[in-house]
């Protein structure tokens, strides 16, 4: 598997401009490390799946994120941790 991230950081504000670029880079850093660490472990669950079970659960996965998307709390990866 082969995936590519552009990231592009613009923020043209005088002073703050290198230590607001600087964070942002820093903290997409270790959202991709920890995304990648996560995809990483779960590949034993997928070496023997076949394409229905790939697309079954991919449609699962769709109906409970539209799900969670509509009366679900608002959850994710914030700037604040620091894991």
């Amino acid at each position: 598997m082969c995936a590519y991230k552009l990231v592009t950081i613009k923020f043209k504000w005088w002073g703050l401009q290198s230590k607001v670029e600087n964070f942002i880079q820093k903290q997409e850093k270790r959202i991709f490390t920890n995304f990648h660490r996560q995809l990483f472990c779960w590949i034993d669950k997928w070496t023997d799946l076949t394409m229905e079970d790939i697309r079954r659960m991919e449609d699962e996965t769709q109906k409970e994120l539209e799900t969670l998307r509509n009366q679900g709390q608002v959850r994710g990866t914030s700037a604040a941790s620091d894991e």
